[in-house]
């Protein structure tokens, strides 16, 4: 169905053997290319169906839209690469520690977010079943269900786990396990009982695992290294079972002494600041991250903000501040793209800036509009940036909480849904301020439909016959002697000499 379209990328990008390794996000093909200077920006910004290309992190990224998994399917049936380590730079290129930390940030969480946002809404939807009165939250039924979800965020770090461990170039299931190990029922009972525990006499903290990402990240980024000095020096007749081994035997009691504390210790720092943030600058910080958020997506690095998010959630149970950004920004992208879907007179740009909109307001994804409609004409970006700013103000005051990691929107909006709080109408209203304020701002120069603007010039450019009363001959204007006519500077023309007298006549068009 893309074949045609990924001959084109692959075209641009260099060629298959320019390609190191490729992955998608929710709406982007994410490439690390062996050299990036073979690729063709230019051809790539041009191929049908991609809307922007960004550069960033070390990433070669193709911005497509809600078809990019599609579209991924059918290029890696194109192409015959090792798609393993997908952020690791070649040996040439050098990468500054902001782009690699945001690499590995986004490469470990990217993938696992569909699957988060949908254990998300499935407890959102038991939820609501069960205050509505359709479904006893006392039945084997509903504890079924809730085991089901509850299952992607308690085993989060196996996840994670195996995704960081593409992203490090490592065994990937190894990467899962250290992830699980932490959440065997024997750790997590030892985490309930709250009896000291040692481990060959050293103390270990008791500290619950479940729904954590950054000790998942580190573990395996350490277990890289240790996974391969271990099979380097193992020998090849018992590298089967002894790599697999000695990497667990090394990696794992690490995780429960120093890892974990110290991974624990970030997390709580970062729950600490973000709700100290809230508390005593709320006002004034969602505003400004909502204003940057869309320069944010446009590079790529929104889901180094997904950590902190997903981390409030699993240790406050709520996110206060960078899903209400999200919902912010998302919705006044929405709105701009459907003011000048609604203002434009060129059909093109009517039916993709509509189309746009109605795909950010429902689903919160916003490239479509940031990329091919707002971003492009500038005016309405800026608007988008005020409409998310002020949005921000409204929502800050109104303390608004989102209880689920998922992409604000109007199809998630039981995401402010709790047991015990309801933030459903305050989003409302913030997306309805961010929609007139993003709207009201709007203002845009409206490119010319090419249709209509042939239609014009044909029926301003009617054929004519000229009458004239003396007989006359065409000059070339090059050859008229006057050189301000004759170089062109008062624009393209002919020289008309009349047969009686001396005199010519200028003709500019």
């Amino acid at each position: 169905m893309y074949e045609n379209m990924n001959k084109q990328i692959i075209a641009a990008v260099g060629g298959e053997d320019n390609i190191q390794s490729v992955v998608h996000c929710a709406t982007r093909l994410r490439f690390v290319l062996k050299d990036e200077s073979k690729a063709d920006d230019a051809a790539a910004a041009r191929i049908p169906g991609v809307l922007q290309v960004v550069k960033k992190a070390g990433q070669y990224q193709l911005v497509i839209g809600s078809t990019v998994e599609d579209v991924y399917n059918d290029l890696v049936k194109m192409i015959n690469i090792e798609n393993g380590d997908s952020y690791k730079s070649t040996p040439k290129e050098k990468k500054n520690i902001f782009d690699t930390v945001i690499s590995v940030i986004t490469g470990s969480i990217a993938p696992a977010i569909p699957l988060l946002a949908g254990a998300g809404m499935g407890k959102v939807l038991l939820l609501i079943l069960t205050i509505s009165g359709l479904l006893s939250d006392k039945i084997q039924t509903y504890q079924i269900l809730n085991l089901i979800f509850d299952t992607g965020y308690f085993f989060m770090p196996a996840f994670i786990g195996f995704s960081a461990a593409k992203v490090f170039n490592t065994d990937q299931y190894l990467g899962a396990f250290m992830g699980l190990v932490t959440e065997h029922p024997i750790w997590t009972a030892m985490v309930a009982a709250k009896k000291p525990v040692d481990f060959l006499g050293m103390p270990v903290q008791l500290i619950k695992y479940s729904s954590t990402l950054i000790t998942a990240i580190i573990s395996v980024w350490i277990m890289s290294y240790i996974y391969k000095y271990v099979k380097k020096y193992t020998p090849n007749m018992v590298k089967i079972f002894m790599v697999p081994m000695l990497t667990m035997l090394i990696t794992a009691p690490l995780i429960f002494l120093i890892i974990g504390p110290i991974s624990n210790m970030i997390s709580e720092g970062i729950g600490f600041i973000s709700m100290w943030l809230f508390h005593n600058a709320g006002i004034v910080a969602i505003p400004i991250l909502a204003a940057a958020y869309p320069w944010f997506v446009s590079i790529g690095i929104h889901k180094a903000l997904s950590p902190i998010s997903i981390q409030l959630v699993a240790t406050q149970g709520f996110d206060p501040i960078i899903r209400v950004v999200a919902l912010c920004s998302n919705m006044s992208q929405a709105a701009a793209s459907l003011a000048v879907g609604l203002k434009s007179k060129n059909k093109k740009l009517k039916s993709l800036a509509l189309s746009s909109s109605a795909t950010a307001y429902l689903g919160g994804i916003t490239e479509p509009a940031l990329f091919g409609v707002n971003l492009p004409l500038k005016k309405p970006m800026y608007g988008a940036m005020i409409g998310g700013a002020i949005a921000g103000v409204v929502a800050s005051f109104m303390k608004i909480k989102a209880f689920i990691y998922v992409t604000p929107a109007f199809l998630s909006l039981p995401m402010w849904v709790s047991k015990t709080e309801n933030f459903v109408i305050q989003a409302i209203i913030v997306i309805i301020v961010a929609t007139f304020i993003a709207t009201w701002m709007i203002g845009f120069d409206d490119p010319v439909d090419e249709n209509n603007q042939k239609k014009k010039f044909d029926q301003v450019h009617e054929k004519h016959d000229l009458k004239s009363p003396v007989n006359w001959k065409v000059e070339p204007l090059s050859e008229v002697k006057d050189e301000t006519f004759a170089s062109g500077v008062m624009g393209k023309g002919i020289a008309v000499i009349p047969t009686i007298g001396d005199g010519k006549l200028i003709l500019l068009v």
